[in-house]
């Protein structure tokens, strides 16, 4: 990767990391803080959009000049948040809140792979 590959793809892991700590301001402000909502929404929305440029990208043979990377490892990995994930799973439970722990593991994972799938298609057609 050239310097000028690597710049691109810093910019996009904090264009990520912005993008998500306004879905989770937005979420906490809207939804309040009793759940983890704006999480579960950044990893779904996420997975969602890393389905459709991976499905682009397969089936176009890459895209071309790192666009691939930059924009999966780049800005979607800044946007994802999985180890936010881990940690509010964990403070669930720590709360007494197993119920509520379950439901959101099951919800990431099972919406996240969906969303993933649905992004593919869409874009495989």
């Amino acid at each position: 990767m050239t310097p000028a590959h690597l710049l691109a793809l810093a910019c996009a892991g904090a264009l990520g990391t912005l993008l998500r700590a306004g879905c989770n301001a937005a979420a906490l402000r809207w939804l309040g803080a009793g759940f983890p909502w704006g999480t579960l929404a950044v990893n779904v929305g996420g997975s969602f959009a890393f389905g459709i440029v991976a499905g682009y990208a397969r089936a176009r043979g890459g895209l071309p000049n790192g666009l691939e990377t930059i924009l999966l490892a780049g800005l979607l990995g800044g946007f994802t948040t999985y180890s936010s994930f881990a940690f509010q799973s964990v403070e669930l439970l720590e709360q007494g809140r197993s119920a509520a722990a379950l439901a959101y593991v099951a919800a990431t994972n099972v919406a996240a792979i969906a969303a993933v799938w649905a992004g593919m298609r869409l874009i495989s057609g």
